[in-house]
């Protein structure tokens, strides 16, 4: 069975013209299915995988992420692509075309956990009895009927030979024929980033391939749904169909798995792999933040917005709160940081947490703002944002300054992988 080679490994937000000179044909097909804003930008803005069947696959690193180590890099694709793996399987119920993804995600999550079972529980089997003689449990009906027997020295029949029969497992079933095709689908694309041994993926060239067209493999396992009855006859026969689906590749047969703005999934594994105190209640504080309301005029009759302020991530320490703005920016200078309607916001966050935690009587508490960028290390160039006057000196302690903090995405994606807390984002 052919395994697959390594990826070729860019980075998001790489030039096209990086991109054009080493894989042209990667390229043309992310125009076709229309993802990486390139129309748009002299950039690439995608983050993921592109399968092209001539130039194999690559894959796009998350920014800040690539060190130029093949090793290296190859450690961290497998990494970024388990972590689009979970994203996908935990926001399968959202309407992904308005977070900027392509391809569905999802589908990531979908080939993993089919090699993964594959990788526990072996190709699928039916139970069933075979015809022995000789050799298995009697069957006394089957042999009266077609045995003669023999009077043995006192007179009494005996049968020389005795039918019977002995539990086997048949791996010929459709379904072990459609999950065995996927999956050499599967580890031909996708071997380097999935756990499991080569030997364990040869055995399934043992298998035949189904006798139908591929177009049609998941008709086939619709029409087969309502004989099944085990757990694990009915998830083979549900991932399978989902894959067969969701793979129907392109023209040329390029597929492509990722996102386009990989900002959510930053979001989200730094929320995840935050460490937290044990003081931290994880309050939905955005339903109790203040939200705008609008007061009619000459009536007492008013109406609040639904949807107010829509804070990262809080953090809650025993005398002491952090605010996170994860921001999937480079940050490597003040032009390519948070603008002021960022910096405004984190501002305006503070002071409505604050009110919040005096109408509950507290004591003054201290709250830390602070954007979290992803990095190659723990460290960059900016320290913090400040609000001064027009000379340059300190305004007075109603603006709070934001803390400029980078992350290594590297180990952030390592926590999310492993569902870890190991992100200190804490002031």
């Amino acid at each position: 069975m052919t395994l697959a080679d390594p990826p070729v490994i860019f980075a998001d937000r790489d030039a096209q013209s990086a991109l054009a000179k080493r894989a042209d044909n990667v390229l043309s097909a992310m125009r076709e299915w229309g993802v990486g804003r390139l129309d748009e930008k002299e950039t690439v803005h995608f983050c993921g995988l592109v399968h092209h069947p001539e130039s194999g696959s690559v894959v796009f690193l998350p920014r800040e992420s690539r060190t130029g180590d093949d090793t290296e890099d190859l450690n961290t694709a497998s990494l970024t692509l388990q972590a689009l793996a979970r994203f996908g399987a935990e926001t399968s119920k959202r309407d992904l075309e308005e977070d900027g993804e392509v391809g569905n995600p999802g589908i990531l999550s979908v080939i993993k956990r089919l090699s993964d079972d594959f990788r526990r529980h072996g190709l699928f089997s039916e139970r069933t009895r075979a015809h022995t003689r000789n050799s298995g449990k009697p069957d006394w009906g089957r042999t009266i009927k077609n045995e003669i027997a023999m009077p043995d020295r006192n007179g009494q029949p005996v049968f020389t030979d005795i039918r019977t029969s002995r539990a086997a497992r048949n791996t010929d079933a459709l379904l072990s024929q459609i999950q065995a095709a996927v999956l050499r689908e599967v580890y031909a694309a996708h071997s380097w980033w999935l756990s499991g041994s080569a030997s364990e993926q040869q055995t399934l060239s043992l298998c035949s391939r189904p006798p139908f067209p591929r177009s049609i493999w998941a008709k086939k396992l619709d029409g087969l749904l309502p004989s099944l009855y085990s757990a694990r006859s009915l998830f083979l026969a549900e991932y399978l169909r989902y894959y067969l689906r969701e793979t129907r590749a392109s023209q040329d047969g390029t597929f492509v798995f990722g996102v386009s703005d990989f900002h959510t999934v930053w979001e989200t594994i730094l929320r995840e792999t935050a460490i937290r105190s044990s003081s931290d209640r994880r309050r939905n504080w955005n339903s109790e933040l203040p939200r705008p309301t609008y007061y009619y005029s000459g009536s007492d009759g008013h109406v609040a917005r639904s949807r107010g302020m829509q804070t990262d991530i809080i953090l809650e320490h025993s005398s002491s709160f952090t605010i996170v703005d994860a921001k999937y920016y480079a940050a490597t200078s003040a032009e390519t940081a948070p603008g002021w309607p960022d910096i405004a916001k984190q501002i305006f966050y503070e002071k409505a947490l604050r009110e919040v935690v005096q109408l509950e009587g507290g004591p003054a508490t201290k709250i830390d703002n602070v954007f979290a960028f992803p990095s190659l290390g723990n460290d960059g160039h900016l320290e913090r944002a400040e609000m001064t006057h027009v000379d340059g000196s300190a305004v007075s302690d109603a603006f709070t300054p934001v803390v400029c903090s980078y992350i290594s995405v590297k180990e952030a994606l390592s926590h999310y992988v492993s569902r870890t807390q190991g992100i200190d984002l804490r002031v």
